[in-house]
This record gives structure tokens, C-alpha cells and sequence, in this order.
């Protein structure tokens, strides 16, 4: 049965006016999906489109052509910006309130009586990391801890979509860890999570599905399992030599690398030829007395996939 499309991008092109004679593209004819329960990861380098293209989403920008759609409903209608919540880049928070007061107000401003906000504001706050900082005031957070009590709002009214622009960026390895692992965590829910990065591992580590953009364009699409999982790329061969022999002198083991735990010979070739070529250097290496530590598989990487995409 297929899944439900809860993000729905179609034909999305923008042009920013620099003067009255110049324009420039900043998204062009971009087109995706993102079905119910997805963790989407949108990658692409600074300035490549990814906050035009969440703006348009979140309904606060138009496109010149094309729409968007949030479980079927236009993007820019207040019905469907209350099945999402939202994390800019860049938030600005009223930092003289405390954690609960400023879930209150964000509480409010969705249209949630008092009771049902206070009934929910000690349970994000122990989700989010921030029990103990509940009656503390915003001015006083770091980095990480603004992140965490910006997602305890876009979670606040419990939307089907949560919409995060570069929820990582800023932060040490340490905040960056904490975030990842708490939106991690959210998706377990069944949230839909659509999240901007220029961080590859990140996508990686936490998502289902991803999509390359790059100067306004999509340059790739798709399920990352799919995306990785068909192909071994490489083969690394682990391996040690007798004290006397020296790899550089035999033939094609000259490419191998000394580490601290022996020699690695690194081997790529076309799908249907790499076996042979790696029985042939295992046969080398033995005939060589030598002992084989390791024969590692490598797959091809989202970075192997973004940077050619990017070529």
C-alpha cells in the first residue's frame, strides 16, 4: 500500500530581483515528495536554495511558479501551517522569558487553551533536555540549549510535519550530537522530518530519504538505502608481509599503504570485474608468504553521490 504524501513540491521555480534589470535564480523547477514517517534530508552548499525552497513550504514566501503542498493543503494557508512546525536557521526568541513562559506565548499563538499548554510544556522541556531550566531565562541559554527549546516549540502543538533549516549549524560536535539524536528520537513518533544541512554524515546518520540541490537545481533524489545499498564501490585489502619483502616491489601490490598495523592496498573496478580483481591480489599476497588481515567492503557514501552530482 503505497504511503501517504505528506510534502508535495511541484514545478517550484524563484527569482530574487538584485536591481531593476537583474535577477537571479534561486530555485529552479524543483519538484519532490516526502511520504508520512519520512526523515527527509535536503543537502546542498550554502546558498544553493535550501532556505528559499523551506520559506516557500512554511508559507511565508511565494513562488513565481509552481506550489506547495502540506498534506494536501497550499502551503501558505493557515490550515496548513498548523499541521507543521518550524525551526528557521536563525530563530529570534524573546529572551527575557523563561523556557515555560515562551512555550506559552508560542503555545498561544496556535490557538492552545492555557491548560492543554501547561499540560504539555514539563514533558517537552524533559524531551528536549531542559527540565531543570524551565524558570530560566532565555538570554542565559547557549547555542545548544536555544536549539533545544526552539524545537520544544515547532513540537508544542504536535504537527504532523516539523520543518527544521539547518538545525545543526553552529553548533560544537557535542550540541550537534544532542540535536541529532533528539530528532532522531521525534522521528521514532511518526513525525514526518524535513531538515536542510550542508553536513552529509548528518544526513547519513539520521534519514530515510534525501535530495541534492545545487544552485536552485536538484541535481539527485532519493531513498537513501536505495541510493547506497546496491553497489560495492571498493574493496579494502588489510595485510602484512614478511619482515624482508617490500610491497613496492611486487607487482600490483606497489599502491599499497603503510599503516600502523601492517600495509592496506585499496582496489576499485567495475562491479563485474572487482571479485576477480580482488581474488588476484589475495593470490599475489599469499604467494608473497604474506598473511591477510582484512578484506573490507567499501559502498559508495552520500559525498561520492553529492560531490558527482555537483561535477
Amino acid at each position: 500500500m503505497p504511503s501517504e504524501t505528506l510534502i508535495q513540491i511541484e514545478n517550484v521555480s524563484k527569482h530574487y530581483s538584485t536591481n531593476p534589470l537583474k535577477s537571479a535564480l534561486a530555485l529552479d523547477n524543483v519538484s519532490l515528495t516526502v511520504a508520512r514517517g519520512d526523515v527527509f534530508g535536503f543537502l546542498g552548499p550554502n546558498g544553493a536554495g535550501k532556505t528559499s525552497l523551506i520559506k516557500i513550504l512554511v508559507g511565508i514566501m511565494t513562488p513565481d511558479t509552481g506550489s506547495a503542498r502540506i498534506a494536501g493543503l497550499n502551503s501558505s494557508t493557515r490550515a496548513a501551517k498548523l499541521r507543521l512546525g518550524y525551526l528557521p536557521e536563525r530563530p529570534y526568541f524573546h529572551d527575557f522569558l523563561t523556557s515555560a513562559e515562551f512555550l506559552k506565548f508560542h503555545g498561544r499563538l496556535v490557538g492552545l487553551d492555557d491548560d492543554v499548554i501547561d499540560g504539555r510544556i514539563p514533558a517537552l522541556l524533559e524531551k528536549v533536555g531542559l527540565k531543570r531550566a524551565r524558570d530560566q531565562r532565555l538570554r542565559t541559554f547557549s547555542k545548544g540549549m536555544l536549539q533545544r527549546i526552539g524545537l520544544a516549540q515547532s513540537m508544542l502543538h504536535e504537527p504532523e510535519v516539523l520543518i527544521l533549516d539547518e538545525p545543526m549549524s553552529g553548533l560544537d560536535p557535542v550540541g550537534r550530537r544532542e540535536v541529532r539524536d533528539l530528532i532522531t528520537e521525534i522521528s521514532m513518533t511518526g513525525t514526518t522530518i524535513f531538515f536542510s544541512t550542508h553536513i552529509i554524515h548528518d544526513v547519513e546518520v539520521i534519514c530515510t530519504s534525501v535530495g541534492f540541490i545545487d544552485k536552485g537545481k536538484l541535481k539527485g533524489l532519493g531513498n537513501i538505502e536505495a541510493l547506497l545499498g546496491k553497489t560495492v564501490k571498493s574493496m579494502e585489502i588489510s595485510f602484512t608481509l614478511p619482515f624482508e619483502k617490500d610491497p613496492h616491489k611486487v607487482q600490483t601490490l606497489e599502491r599499497a599503504r603503510r599503516t600502523m598495523e601492517g600495509w592496506v592496498i585499496d582496489i576499485e573496478s567495475a562491479a563485474d570485474k572487482l571479485e576477480d580483481e580482488v581474488n588476484g591480489v589475495l593470490g599475489i599476497i599469499l604467494g608473497e608468504k604474506g598473511k591477510v588481515r582484512a578484506v573490507i567492503p567499501r559502498k559508495s557514501t552520500l559525498e561520492d553521490l553529492f560531490f558527482g552530482q555537483s561535477r
